[in-house]
């Protein structure tokens, strides 16, 4: 899988923004392991432990997430963010009960693709943007 990078904005000094970036490669690093594992039948059933790791993983990056945007941010705005989180985490769940329905190659493949498409629409669409708001307001309050 081809490595991109997820610096969507580099801060001078936020280390709240900072943790948030290295809170999106640690997400994709998840969707490398999955991808890792798709030509390895003897090691499918790993899929499903690194699927409910990543949901773990993810739902904790949303609370911190969440509370550093409410900071500064309309609570319309988080709002809205929140709920592309849930639809993202009813997929995750999704994708945790088709591997345990049916454990298989293409399975995995399909939820790699998705989470892949997703999570770079999710990070350079959504996330960017609204990390450009929050610290274009945290200049101006400083």
């Amino acid at each position: 899988m081809k490595k991109v990078d997820l610096e969507i904005i580099k801060p001078k000094d936020d280390t709240g923004i900072k943790s948030i970036n290295q809170d999106h490669k640690a997400l994709f690093n998840y969707i490398e392991k999955l991808q890792d594992i798709v030509n390895q039948p003897q090691d499918h059933q790993y899929a499903i432990s690194i699927l409910e790791s990543f949901i773990t993983f993810f739902l904790e990056h949303v609370i911190k997430e969440e509370q550093l945007l409410h900071q500064y941010l309309p609570d319309n705005v988080v709002e809205e963010h929140a709920l592309l989180h849930q639809r993202e985490l009813i997929y995750l769940d999704e994708s945790v009960i088709k591997l345990k329905t049916k454990l298989s190659s293409h399975n995995i493949q399909t939820i790699v693709d998705e989470l892949n498409s997703e999570f770079k629409s999710h990070i350079y669409r959504y996330d960017k943007n609204i990390m450009q708001k929050l610290m274009s307001l945290k200049r101006k309050i400083n």
